[in-house]
């Protein structure tokens, strides 16, 4: 079917398809960087979704149209740039969060709080945390609960490095200690049962930065 498209006639019958990139985080980064916000947070609270959908969309290579189209209405932003990162970046302001709404004594906030049950991490509730209690510079704080402890993880990109993370190996998840090893292999310490393999077999869904852990 022939079609003018930009003063131009373009042929799109045997044309194939534009194909979205897979997974929501580097055009939701640009979505921040399209608004100003310095957050993931800020972004949430300004299309009215809470962590646990933003992680969804971050971590399940779920792409983000809805709010792609909602960014480039709002903002003016190019659709090739929010999308594929093409072209020149709009030239925003940055927002600095209101922090004179709610006295500082009332703030909190609103984390997703997730489980991991026989390898498998399930959406469970949003609670509210102080924010005392979260480390500063994270990205997109959640919860995971694993066993008798409750962990907090991040968001992560980067190479793996010495610590605590949360993986997926053979479609089993679970936060695991490990260590960096020459030639682009990592150790997975788990007791007697501690084993090696090459860094690729492991995807990283966050790295754990803090633990609260309960006595029995």
């Amino acid at each position: 079917m022939i079609q003018n498209w930009k003063g131009q006639q373009q042929d799109f019958t045997n044309r194939k398809s534009i194909q979205l990139p897979h997974g929501g985080k580097d055009p939701i980064e640009r979505i921040c960087a399209a608004y100003g916000f310095t957050s993931r947070q800020a972004l949430c609270r300004h299309l009215d979704v809470s962590q646990s959908t933003m992680a969804n969309r971050v971590t399940r290579g779920n792409f983000p149209s809805d709010w792609v189209l909602i960014c480039a209405m709002e903002t003016g932003a190019s659709l090739d740039w929010l999308v594929f990162g093409r072209g020149e970046a709009p030239k925003m302001e940055t927002h600095i969060e209101n922090t004179t709404e709610i006295p500082q004594a009332q703030k909190t906030l609103q984390l997703s709080y997730l489980t991991i049950q026989n390898g498998v991490i399930k959406n469970q509730k949003q609670i509210d945390v102080a924010p005392e209690l979260i480390p500063t510079g994270t990205t997109s704080p959640r919860l995971v609960g694993l066993d008798s402890a409750i962990w907090i993880v991040d968001d992560f990109t980067g190479e793996l490095v010495d610590g605590f993370w949360l993986t997926e190996m053979d479609g089993v998840i679970s936060i695991r200690e490990m260590y960096r090893l020459p030639g682009g292999r990592v150790r997975v310490e788990n007791g007697k049962a501690s084993f090696e393999c090459n860094a690729a077999d492991v995807k990283i869904l966050g790295k754990a930065i803090g633990k609260t852990e309960f006595m029995e």
